[in-house]
């Protein structure tokens, strides 16, 4: 097994020893068992991955209880809805501290294979394009990272551009205002990749790189960002920026290798 397999094992592990058979009344009371195990845990990605996991298994509980004893719909007076949603709130608000854990939505296509990390960006936000890169070129060996830099003179880049997503496992969004308001990626580019990850496995990451009304657009909110609205590459300090494009790379060599 490799260290995430190993870490989400005993995450299933203390789920089914500490939680849901926990004889404690209070979800708070849950939750410092479990603080108290990410102790265990040096690292942050760790901790991240740990957490994940159990939040996994409480989500998929809930649901089999839900659709069990309430016809599928949530019970507000349900102490068992109650105590699992309370435990939720805590550990989102703790994985908000972490590293983010990326997720296919749905299962991949083994039809058609998927293997470029694709990013789509606007031209006016060059500058953080470049400090993307510069953390996957280590990596260029192992990647077929593509942008439009990519397109040849010549070339058709349209044409260049739809060839590039068909072959899209990961597709990272360089979100801000005038990535929000271009219309060749509303039209051209967002479409087919948010098509891709609905049906075909693809991955959507998104960089929210400036403050910009994310919150506002359902179908691209809908997919994790590496770092909140509220904290936008522009606010951070050079190691937080090094740090959040440092798990960009991880999580991306993560999708790929499943």
């Amino acid at each position: 097994m490799n260290e995430e397999e190993i870490i989400r094992k005993e995450a299933k592990e203390f789920y089914n020893y500490e939680i849901d058979n926990s004889s404690r009344n209070n979800a708070i009371d849950d939750f410092h068992e479990l603080k108290t195990r990410l102790y265990d845990f040096y690292s942050s990605e760790s901790k991240a991955i740990f957490l994940d996991e159990i939040e996994n298994r409480l989500k998929t509980n809930l649901k089999e209880h839900r659709n069990k004893d309430h016809n599928g719909k949530p019970s507000p007076t349900c102490q068992i809805e109650i105590k699992a949603e309370k435990l939720l709130f805590y550990i989102k608000q703790e994985l908000d501290t972490l590293p983010v854990i990326a997720h296919q939505r749905f299962q991949t296509n083994q039809e058609k294979e998927r293997t470029k990390v694709f990013v789509s960006y606007s031209h006016l936000d060059d500058e953080f394009l470049k400090d993307v890169k510069r953390h996957f070129k280590p990596f260029l060996g192992q990647i077929d990272f593509w942008d439009d830099s990519k397109i040849l003179p010549g070339q058709k880049w349209k044409e260049e551009v739809r060839n590039a997503i068909s072959e899209t496992k990961v597709a990272i969004l360089l979100v801000s205002t005038d990535f929000l308001g271009s219309d060749f990626i509303a039209t051209d580019e967002l479409p087919p990749l948010l098509e891709a990850a609905e049906k075909e496995g693809a991955v959507i990451l998104t960089v929210i790189l400036k403050p910009c009304l994310f919150e506002e657009f359902s179908d691209l909110n809908q997919f994790q960002a590496m770092n909140p609205p509220s904290r936008p590459v522009s606010k951070m300090d050079s190691n937080e920026r090094e740090e959040l494009f440092v798990n960009l790379v991880r999580q991306t060599k993560r999708i790929l290798s499943e």
